[in-house]
């Protein structure tokens, strides 16, 4: 019985595959190294030229620190991972791009798509600081945005703060009242204590012993109004209780933070010898089929 399946089937042979080792390659840079070279030096002044229609930007950088509420405890305001994601948000930005002046709608003004852009907080490690830093077309503007940005949280931040003051101001007038009410009472008792014993029938035990107790009892009020009072005042010193402030001074580098000539240059260089390569090989290619 025939077989019907040739034997004749066989394996490509190794020269129809083509495959390109580092020595071909090697090979054909040398031979086209005027082309690569060329190659090279159009897209660096291609780059030179992306590079020099880029607009600069200079970036500002500043350092908040998160104020504290007038609480028995040390409590931020805001923790400085939430302070920090304010300035994703919209609704800060816009307070930011309002007082800088500038439109809300970004397709509108490139200066206020680079300010959304660019605005960003990062939270310090277990500090109650954070670092802000936006970018602008020019060193004022970018001093001016990132005010704007920080006066934005500060607002924020003293919305919340301004309640918690005015409670605890209520609270050291009321125990001021308190303690002034107390001190007065305790005088009348001590006159009348006083006006007993200089009167003619002397004072009675009974009656003394009253007034002297009523007397104790005013100064252990008056005591303990002074302790909360000290402790409200304490409250509100400025190392206890402090709004959000900018704790370092705005800085702006007299030198544009980009574009950068020297990344331009290497990316330039890369995809100049990538394209001299390739176009050398794609010769060398049409060259070895011709020669088949």
């Amino acid at each position: 019985m025939s077989n019907n399946f040739s034997n004749n089937t066989s394996i490509a042979p190794a020269d129809d595959v083509e495959l390109i080792d580092i020595a071909a390659i090697w090979t054909s840079l040398k031979r086209h190294w005027f082309l690569v070279l060329a190659c090279i030096a159009i897209v660096l002044v291609a780059s030179f030229g992306f590079w020099y229609v880029t607009p600069a930007q200079w970036k500002a950088s500043a350092t908040l620190q998160i104020g504290q509420l007038p609480l028995t405890q040390m409590t931020l305001i805001e923790s400085t991972a939430q302070a920090a994601e304010r300035f994703n948000q919209r609704q800060l930005q816009d307070q930011a791009l309002t007082t800088a002046g500038l439109p809300l709608d970004e397709l509108t003004d490139g200066r206020t798509r680079l300010l959304r852009k660019t605005l960003k907080a990062i939270p310090g490690k277990n500090t109650n600081f954070i670092d802000v830093s936006v970018a602008a077309y020019s060193r004022e503007e970018a001093k001016t945005y990132l005010n704007a940005g920080a006066l934005a949280l500060i607002k924020a931040h003293d919305e919340r703060l301004a309640p918690l003051m005015k409670n605890l101001d209520d609270r050291i007038s009321t125990n001021k009242n308190q303690t002034t009410a107390a001190i007065d009472e305790k005088a009348r008792l001590e006159a009348s204590l006083k006006n007993m014993v200089a009167s003619s029938n002397g004072a009675k035990f009974e009656p003394s012993v009253l007034a002297n107790n009523l007397i104790s009892k005013q100064d252990d009020v008056i005591r303990g109004l002074t302790a909360e009072r000290a402790t409200l005042l304490d409250l509100h010193t400025k190392t206890n209780t402090f709004p959000t402030m900018i704790v370092d001074a705005i800085y702006v580098p007299a030198r544009p933070a980009s574009p950068k000539l020297s990344i331009f240059l290497i990316i330039g260089l890369i995809l100049g010898a990538l394209a001299g390569t390739s176009l050398a090989l794609f010769l060398d290619r049409n060259h070895s089929k011709a020669s088949h």
